[in-house]
């Protein structure tokens, strides 16, 4: 009886440079060079197989990704950022206690939301994740002040940097009034 071959073979014409390499790195590995190139394809086409059984979630990603670069991009292309959505329309009216509230603040500090909170100008809800600006004072027993985005953006239109109910003019320390 004659024992029957399972595997099957094939020839190929490598160039010799290619063949020369063949062999070193089989002997480098230690295995013939049938064993290597078979080895090669089989690797090879699982490669193939696993790029294509995933084409469909690298497609769908990258729309996903395109997607949400054009979107924040006509969002900065209308001077707003992506996390500020929710607050771009103009400001409410002044709250009544809006001015006394807000007179202590220094300065603005623009902060992302992690729990949402209110326009101490307009009383707008602001929700976790959008931007809005902290209030800066000396005195830290004083309740917070925050703003929206429109508010602050209504601050930096105001002629000279002013902002609501300040007066035109403030005497300078040491000018006399």
């Amino acid at each position: 009886m004659t024992s029957e071959r399972k595997d099957r073979l094939i020839q190929a014409r490598v160039p010799e440079k290619l063949e020369a390499t063949l062999k070193n790195e089989a002997r480098r590995r230690r295995t013939t060079v049938s064993q290597m190139i078979r080895a090669i394809l089989q690797d090879t086409f699982q490669l193939v197989d696993d790029v294509v059984a995933n084409v469909d979630l690298i497609v769908s990603d990258s729309v996903d990704l395109a997607q949400r670069v054009g979107r924040d991009a006509r969002l900065r292309g209308r001077g707003a950022h992506p996390l500020s959505a929710g607050s771009e329309a103009a400001c409410h009216e002044p709250l009544p206690d809006a001015a006394d509230r807000l007179s202590p603040v220094q300065a603005w500090n623009e902060v992302v939301l992690n729990q949402p909170v209110a326009c101490t100008k307009c009383g707008a809800k602001l929700s976790r994740g959008c931007r809005a600006y902290l209030g800066l004072c000396e005195d830290p027993s004083r309740p917070r002040a925050w703003l929206c985005a429109p508010a602050v953006e209504a601050l930096a239109n105001r002629p000279a940097g002013r902002i609501p109910d300040e007066p035109a003019h403030k005497p300078e320390y040491g000018e006399e009034t």
